[in-house]
């Protein structure tokens, strides 16, 4: 036998061997079996099956030969697949205190950013804080309607630039996005933040987008872990080149806030406040200055791509279909009429605005896979065994 082929065989036996014993330990100490799913390759498991198109679609069809939750190997990966409201409810509400774990993705451990998040933090005391203060203090009705009036401005300020702009072609994509990040801004900071006008704006504004871009691409990392250390695809290189980037230009906001609070300049009253001033109240040792820049980083991640997203596909679905446009102006035309604008507070009067939208979050979800799970502790669903450390995703 040729010595060079030595090394080759042994990897196939290797991994006609991990094989096997893969396929053996589907039966876990409990006696109950992993979900069912496809049999998965040596080494990279089901991966390549995922490569074929877009993985949401690929889970949908799988589902629909395995089942509601099934079982994908994915690289050193155990991954649970969930596929309908009903498992949804029983992972995500009934085992949620064995499965609140978070799989934490390369991407998101740029710089720490993930211990600050409460998309990515630990289950924990610390994501119970974040959490509770954005339920309770940002999230508020009360406080979204004392801002309202900040939306509304930059809402129609957009809508004049679009209207002067008649008789030219609009970049919809970059407008509608643009106005995500200031209105944003002007909940967070009071203030817009994208200025084309402005370098540091411009810096920011692309610094945001790639990053966007990047935490969006597949990462063989998060695969194989033991890869992390190379960074093959120089993901976290240029994740941490543009995090720094948009944390210096969230510092400006920050850093002079607290210099005023510190100087006692008046302050709003507590309805009036922005997102800012309720997370500086909040600061101190569990809440530090770091940690309030990794939410507000948080926030603008959040709100900005996918609701451009959305807009995006219901202008797309509208024109596709001029009956319900016309369907959706005459209730604005019922409604509200020609001579105001339409205001949040119209928005309860207009059933029928409502099921166009939502028929949209149907259509075109803009982030059809839930923030990936981690299960701290074996559990049963359905009848399955969900082992220790296995990760969940909800499509």
């Amino acid at each position: 036998m040729d010595v060079l082929n030595v090394p080759w065989f042994s990897v196939v036996v290797g991994s006609v061997f991990v094989y096997f014993l893969y396929r053996r330990l589907r039966k876990v100490q409990s006696g109950l079996p992993l979900p069912p799913g496809p049999p998965p390759l040596p080494i990279v498991g089901n991966l390549l099956q995922l490569g074929g198109g877009k993985a949401t679609e690929v889970m949908l069809a799988l589902s629909q030969q395995y089942g509601p939750l099934m079982t994908l190997r994915l690289g050193t990966k155990t991954v649970m697949v969930v596929s309908s409201p009903a498992m949804a409810k029983e992972v995500l509400k009934t085992q949620d205190h064995n499965l609140a774990g978070r799989w934490v993705l390369q991407a998101a451990k740029t710089l720490d950013q993930h211990k600050s998040s409460i998309g990515w933090a630990e289950y924990g005391p610390h994501w119970k804080k974040l959490r509770r203060i954005s339920s309770t203090e940002l999230m508020t009705s009360r406080r979204l309607q004392a801002l309202q009036h900040l939306r509304s401005e930059e809402i129609f300020r957009t809508v004049r630039l679009i209207f002067e702009e008649r008789g030219k072609s609009v970049n919809i994509s970059h407008t509608v996005f643009y106005t995500g990040l200031n209105l944003l801004g002007k909940m967070i900071f009071s203030a817009s933040v994208f200025d084309p006008n402005n370098p540091e704006s411009m810096e920011f504004k692309d610094a945001f987008s790639l990053s966007m871009k990047l935490a969006g691409t597949p990462n063989v990392a998060d695969f194989f872990p033991f890869l992390a250390f190379l960074d093959p695809q120089r993901l976290c290189r240029q994740m941490a080149i543009n995090f720094r980037k948009v944390h210096k230009f969230l510092d400006v906001y920050i850093q002079d806030r607290v210099a005023k609070r510190g100087k006692n300049v008046e302050q709003n009253k507590d309805a009036d406040k922005d997102f800012l001033d309720v997370l500086l109240d909040f600061s101190g040792p569990d809440l530090t200055i770091k940690d309030i820049r990794a939410l507000i980083f948080e926030l603008f991640m959040a709100g900005s791509d996918t609701s451009a997203t959305t807009i995006e596909w219901a202008m797309a679905e509208l024109i596709r279909n001029p009956h319900t446009m016309k369907r959706v102006q005459e209730e604005l035309d019922q409604v509200v009429g020609h001579n105001r604008r339409v205001e949040e507070s119209d928005i309860d009067q207009l059933p029928y605005l409502h099921a166009a939208v939502k028929e949209v979050f149907r259509l075109h979800p803009p982030i059809p896979l839930l923030v990936p799970h981690q299960a701290e502790n074996s559990c049963e669903v359905a009848g399955y065994s969900i082992p220790k450390n296995s990760k969940i995703m909800v499509n």
